[in-house]
């Protein structure tokens, strides 16, 4: 194919002559013959030391020279810009269009929540149902009608006392306030008064004091009849409130059965609620990321930079005598010196544990060699088994007493692998760590939770039937979906079909129960999760794990995109245990100097078998 696009040779405007000139004198020429004259014309060199790229090229005219070189270096610059606003334009579109797919789930997730609030009857003011308010309702009634019933039967039993002992009925409180027996003891005090002093002036047994003695009995029967009637009521009382009791107590049994319903519905209640979170949560995330990249995109600027222009030469390089073939061909000598600055190899790909520390506040907790193309096809996870005394081994085992040592009262019994995007080594990874904790003698589970992408099963040259998926829909049992692979002594369970919903498929209450199970089956379990940046599972199958694990490709991922990941990771409640950067240059490594253990790596390699 060409090497140089006819935008170029048309912005160039090339020289007159034998040389391929766009124009009318050479409108005949084919295209494919002007890029070959052209490109026999240009040359780019390098040193070998730097990332400076020297452009030349060969004109019948130095000021055409010149001019020709000094424009290809133009437009490559403008080339470089060009494509960064392109690509930017286009992660803008996705953003935006993903900013519309998560508000809508945002928005049918609320109104989920609030169709189901409505039909279990929620009080949204107070969060409670009918059925809930109304048994905190007739528990209070019930309490204070149990109150007044006691204190009524204590009046009562205290009645009965003293009827049977021939007590005083007027010393019960009932009788001793009541407003008529006050009355009728002023009258009999009264009455009282009289007939003392009757008595003292006409003797006992005068008409007058013989009057004042039967009103006198009157009251007492008065009072007497009174009594009678309080005790009555009183007993009235207790019969009305113990009846009362048992009707309320009839009813907070229904009231509790009704409630017992509601709580089933409270638990698909705060899953809708948790899912309507998760939404929100991945919606204000992506928003904030659209208005970075949207910020960042004002400023952006191409990855390189002309240094020097050409200058046309001042004597030339052919036709010339033998003079001038002694001294070498003077050609228009253009150093368009285009200055790398490459941000994806210099400033933003992650490469050191110093960096991991610095961008992401994470601990690295191995740096995992590239170990190249292995023979026969091998994976790493079967180098790891063959060569137990690698770097490569090494690292991993590093990695495994980190995550092991990180809580030495409670071991993590469940890892979750994960990263920031696709294709940074996460899945080798996990199957390598799973391995190495099968060689140290441990009953271990690979669980793939990429429920997008898996890849597990094909890693291990399996081909499988059932998987996660067809376990939580019902449709296998757990012993027919978990696969012994003998070769590396793991036990793993992959995902075979697929879902529409995979965000609710981890954050139900069946995948924790699965969790739980295999806690108490197994003594390892790695999680080989999606990419944190490409969709919201990750983020809820972390809450699954006990740790979880960062993966980054040395010098490939960029840092940017680490700290969005970590951060995302963060805001869920999620601390990483560290980082991992794998497929580590160890030669390239050791020459930046940063003075981790990847550059120590390079030093050790005696203390190695690779």
């Amino acid at each position: 194919g060409s090497i140089l696009p006819q935008e170029w040779l048309i912005n160039l405007g090339l020289i007159e002559g034998d040389m391929p000139v766009i124009d009318a004198d050479v409108a005949q020429l084919s295209r494919e013959k002007a890029i070959s004259v052209f490109a026999d014309n240009m040359r780019l060199s390098n040193d070998g030391t730097s990332f400076v790229i020297m452009i030349s090229f060969i004109a019948s005219q130095p000021d055409k020279a010149a001019l020709i070189a000094n424009r290809i270096a133009e437009i490559y610059v403008n080339d470089q810009l060009e494509s960064k606003v392109l690509a930017g334009s286009r992660t803008s579109t996705f953003y935006r269009q993903r900013l519309g797919e998560l508000e809508q789930e945002v928005r049918v997730a609320e109104e989920a929540v609030a169709r189901y609030e409505s039909s279990i009857g929620l009080d949204t003011g107070r969060g409670t149902t009918l059925n809930q308010q109304e048994l905190s309702d007739i528990n209070a009634e019930i309490i204070r009608l149990r109150g007044d019933l006691a204190e009524r039967r204590a009046k009562l039993t205290l009645v009965r006392n003293l009827r049977a002992s021939g007590g005083d009925l007027g010393s019960i409180a009932d009788v001793a306030n009541s407003a008529l027996i006050l009355r009728l003891r002023e009258q009999e005090t009264e009455l009282l008064r009289r007939e003392a002093e009757y008595s003292s002036l006409y003797g006992p047994r005068h008409p007058r004091i013989l009057d004042l003695q039967n009103e006198r009995q009157e009251l007492n029967v008065k009072i007497a009849s009174e009594v009678e009637r309080i005790a009555l009521t009183l007993q009235n009382e207790v019969q009305v409130s113990a009846t009362r009791l048992a009707s309320l107590e009839a009813q907070l049994a229904d009231v509790r059965n009704a409630t017992a319903a509601d709580s089933a519905s409270q638990v698909r209640l705060n899953e809708l609620r948790r899912q309507a979170d998760i939404s929100k949560r991945a919606y204000e995330d992506f928003l904030q990321r659209s208005k970075t990249l949207e910020e960042n995109q004002e400023l952006v600027q191409p990855d390189v930079r002309i240094v020097l222009i050409a200058k046309p030469p001042t004597r030339p390089s052919s036709p010339g005598s033998k003079i001038f073939a002694a001294t070498g061909f003077v050609i228009c000598f253009a150093i368009a010196a285009l200055v790398a600055i490459v941000r994806e190899r210099l400033d933003r790909g992650i490469r050191s544990a110093r960096e991991v520390e610095r961008l992401l506040g994470l601990n690295t907790l191995g740096m995992v060699p590239h170990i190249g193309r292995l023979k026969n096809g091998q994976k790493p996870y079967q180098y790891l088994m063959t060569k137990p005394l690698s770097a490569y081994t090494e690292a991993v085992r590093s990695v495994y007493m980190a995550v092991k040592l990180s809580n030495v009262d409670k071991q993590p019994k469940v890892v979750m692998v994960t990263s920031s995007l696709p294709n940074e080594g996460k899945t080798t990874f996990a199957l390598s760590l799973a391995t190495f904790a099968a060689r140290s003698h441990k009953r271990v589970l690979l669980i793939d939770l990429d429920l997008r992408h898996p890849s597990v099963h094909g890693e291990l040259g399996w081909q499988v039937s059932g998987g996660l998926v067809e376990y939580m829909a019902g449709d296998r049992p757990l012993e027919e979906v978990i696969h012994h692979d003998l070769e590396t002594g793991i036990h793993f369970l992959p995902i075979k079909g697929q879902t529409t919903n995979p965000t609710e498929l981890l954050d139900s209450q069946r995948m924790r129960q699965l969790i739980d199970m295999c806690r108490e089956a197994y003594d390892y379990i790695v999680l080989d999760s999606a990419p944190v940046a490409s969709v919201t599972d990750t983020r809820v199958a972390a809450l699954l794990a006990d740790r979880t694990i960062f993966v980054l490709r040395w010098g490939s991922t960029v840092a940017s995109a680490a700290e969005d990941s970590v951060q995302t990771l963060r805001d869920v409640g999620i601390e990483p245990a560290g980082a991992v950067i794998t497929q580590v240059d160890i030669k390239r490594h050791a020459k930046y100097g940063y003075g981790d253990m990847g550059e120590y790596y390079s030093q050790s390699q005696k203390y190695y078998v690779n």
